[in-house]
């Protein structure tokens, strides 16, 4: 069995069944100990406030097509986040957008580890471990 990845994922996907697949594709994959889903941006940067008092996730899959306040508006304010907060947690998108202006804004973004198309599966996450193994050496 692989090891986890990350003891807790923070997934924000305003789809109630996007949240439920996705984390039953981490679960089945091993890649957390913890997954914690959120459906607005509102909810997860409350969330991350919170945990910063407690335990951080150390990934978030963010979809970026949100009614009220999408993705864009979640890494915005991301970044006015506490140092704490921004070097401890990493945020991949995971989007069902094939707007080749989202990535291109994206791939600008620092505090973006990759930039994903829905589904989330088994190659997908093994990518993202790949990564984050990579960014720890």
């Amino acid at each position: 069995m692989v090891d986890t990845c990350a003891d807790i994922v923070l997934l924000v996907d305003d789809n109630d069944i996007d949240l439920f697949i996705n984390k039953k594709v981490i679960e089945f994959n091993n890649f957390s100990k913890e997954t914690i889903g959120v459906t607005s941006v509102k909810e997860a940067l409350e969330y991350l406030k919170k945990a910063e008092k407690e335990t951080l996730p150390q990934l978030i899959f963010l979809d970026l097509n949100m009614p009220v306040r999408d993705g864009f508006d979640f890494l915005n304010e991301f970044s006015d986040l506490s140092n704490n907060i921004i070097n401890s947690v990493s945020v991949v998108i995971l989007t069902s957008s094939n707007n080749p202006n989202d990535k291109d804004k994206v791939e600008l973004n620092s505090d973006v580890l990759h930039f994903l198309s829905k589904p989330l599966n088994e190659e997908k996450l093994q990518l993202i471990r790949e990564k984050i193994n990579t960014a720890s050496v």
